[in-house]
């Protein structure tokens, strides 16, 4: 998950200086994360990982995508966050470079919540179920559709 968080912010320098053609998907996967909270009670990223640590041992594949799921859910607003700044780099390219250094400056803003993605990895490759779910690749592909993520991820 760590590469996760490096991967997103190299993918939005990238994006911020080749002007790619992906704002208009991170927004629709924001309003469509946005009616599912409001559908079911989110939980926090604290409260998925304290859940995992308590009961993940005994989760079937099914019960860990969901859990990775939510887990998604709940760093959507730093993933939300990302795709506003890299809209505006497309907007604006001339402001690559300032773009560049409020990402960097993000960083410890998001720092806690990387922590958090990484002790649920670990949680969840601790596990056998979890792993299959951490291993399965056509699952992290449909993740990265629901949630705007580019491919390359």
């Amino acid at each position: 998950m760590k590469k996760f968080f490096v991967g997103i912010v190299a993918i939005a320098i990238t994006m911020g200086m080749a002007s790619c053609k992906q704002k208009s998907e991170a927004p629709a996967a924001a309003e469509q994360a946005e009616t599912e909270q409001v559908e079911t009670k989110q939980l926090s990223a604290e409260e998925i990982v304290a859940k995992a640590k308590a009961e993940g041992a005994n989760w079937s594949v099914d019960e860990w995508k969901s859990a990775t799921k939510e887990m998604m859910t709940a760093l959507q607003p730093m993933l939300s966050k990302l795709a506003e700044m890299m809209a505006e780099v497309e907007k604006n390219p001339e402001k690559a470079i300032e773009m560049v250094a409020k990402i960097k400056e993000s960083e410890d803003e998001f720092k806690p919540l990387e922590d958090l993605m990484n002790q649920f990895e670990e949680i969840a490759k601790s596990t056998e179920n979890g792993k299959i779910v951490m291993d399965d690749e056509e699952f992290g592909n449909e993740m990265k559709k629901q949630f705007g993520l580019p491919d390359d991820m």
